[in-house]
């Protein structure tokens, strides 16, 4: 009697045990496409965990996620001669896109110096991108084209808006200090709180750097932000 095919019976007149070549070359295909998506998923998530950044998206109303948004007054805080500039700073709700938080500290005395505990001009508050930029009717203070030059902005994987309001209320009363506790080292403590992800690589110490330059330079050099916008 002739052997019949893979699929055939023995000469014991039992089915004939098909070789499992194919089949177990199918598992090894099968194991290896799930070990390349593990190691996909993983160093995905490694990167993610590492920088807690995302890519740089179009227009800074439209990204998703976290988000923050520092704002130039290139001719603000002029004191003994000197021009320092002046910024205001903005964060998004990572849970609601268009929900955002701005302020800055306008330093009320007008001095070189606020002691703690003294009103130094601190001001924060809540709404849309169209609102904070004053493109639509408000009450709400904003930082508009009537005084702002330019913005620019980096994006987050996430963000922490109660840990950045409280930064702020702290930021509203430790005072004021031209070079060192003014509207930009208090805007860098809120960023930082919203989201530790921002290092000094991303977001490099403020203190005794000029406002206007701190912008310019010290944000070209940095990782991740953004070209300054011109409203």
């Amino acid at each position: 009697m002739s052997r019949c095919g893979r699929f055939g019976f023995s000469g014991t007149g039992r089915p004939a045990v098909a070789p499992l070549v194919g089949a177990n070359e199918n598992r090894r295909t099968t194991r290896m496409i799930k070990i390349k998506s593990a190691f996909a998923v993983t160093a995905a998530a490694a990167m993610l965990a590492v920088g807690g950044l995302t890519a740089a998206s179009a227009p800074a109303e439209a990204a998703s996620g976290g988000r923050v948004c520092l704002f130039l007054d290139k001719e603000g805080a002029k004191f003994a001669g000197r021009t320092y500039g002046h910024v205001a700073w903005a964060i998004r709700d990572p849970k609601n896109t268009n929900h955002w938080i701005w302020g800055a500290t306008e330093n009320a005395e007008g001095d070189s110096t606020t002691l703690p505990g003294k009103d130094n001009g601190s001001w924060i508050q809540g709404g849309t991108w169209s609102e904070m930029r004053g493109e639509t009717k408000s009450k709400k203070r904003t930082v508009e084209l009537a005084r702002y030059d330019a913005y620019r902005c980096i994006n987050t994987a996430g963000g922490d808006l109660k840990a950045a309001q409280r930064t702020f209320n702290n930021m509203q009363k430790n005072g004021y200090q031209i070079l060192h506790n003014n509207c930009l080292t208090k805007a860098i403590a809120i960023f930082r709180k919203y989201s530790p992800a921002l290092s000094s690589s991303h977001l490099p110490d403020g203190d005794s750097t000029p406002p206007r330059n701190y912008f310019k330079t010290t944000l070209d050099n940095a990782r991740g932000w953004e070209k300054a916008r011109t409203y």
